[in-house]
């Protein structure tokens, strides 16, 4: 018969304290997060619809015009943090009149333009400003903004598929 020496480490006894070790720090660090205030998902949001026709209200004459993709922007840092600025994650599409082949032409042409507006808008504001302005106001402005550009007709709505804060 061998004995065991006295040296070698019973695996058998070091797992389950490593187990509860682990288990001990991820519920002091959930503890501390929420202490802190960081909650997971506070700054997440519902989607816009998927398509006009789920829109309460939305007429079955109305199209989307989903062009633009994702759009990665930084935005202003906060003025009492020393954090650094936080990136929006933003997917808008517009709502307008189907019927009017020629209008969409015009947000073809002027996609670029109506990109470069959504980007200067939120690259100008803070994270912490976006939040209590809240995504109407943003639409809002952007939307009265877009619609001064275009002149054979007028978007009936702009949505964001994503509207994601990444710090």
């Amino acid at each position: 018969m061998s004995a065991r020496p006295s040296s070698t480490i019973d695996i058998n006894k070091i797992l389950p304290i490593a187990a509860v070790a682990l288990a001990g720090i991820i519920f002091l660090g959930t503890v501390a997060a929420l202490i802190a205030g960081k909650r997971p998902g506070m700054d997440y949001r519902r989607s816009d619809p998927a398509s006009v026709t789920d829109i309460r209200g939305g007429a079955a004459n109305q199209k989307e015009f989903k062009e633009f993709g994702t759009l990665r922007i930084r935005l202003l840092p906060d003025e009492d943090s020393k954090e650094p600025a936080a990136v929006l994650v933003v997917t808008p599409w517009l709502s307008y009149d189907g019927g009017d082949s020629a209008f969409y032409e015009e947000l073809v042409a002027k996609k670029r333009l109506l990109s470069s507006y959504i980007m200067e808008y939120f690259s100008t504001k803070s994270k912490n400003a976006l939040l209590s302005a809240g995504e109407k106001e943003a639409k809002r402005a952007l939307l009265e903004r877009m619609n001064g550009q275009l002149s054979l007709g007028k978007i009936s709505a702009l949505y964001f598929d994503d509207y994601i804060f990444l710090d």
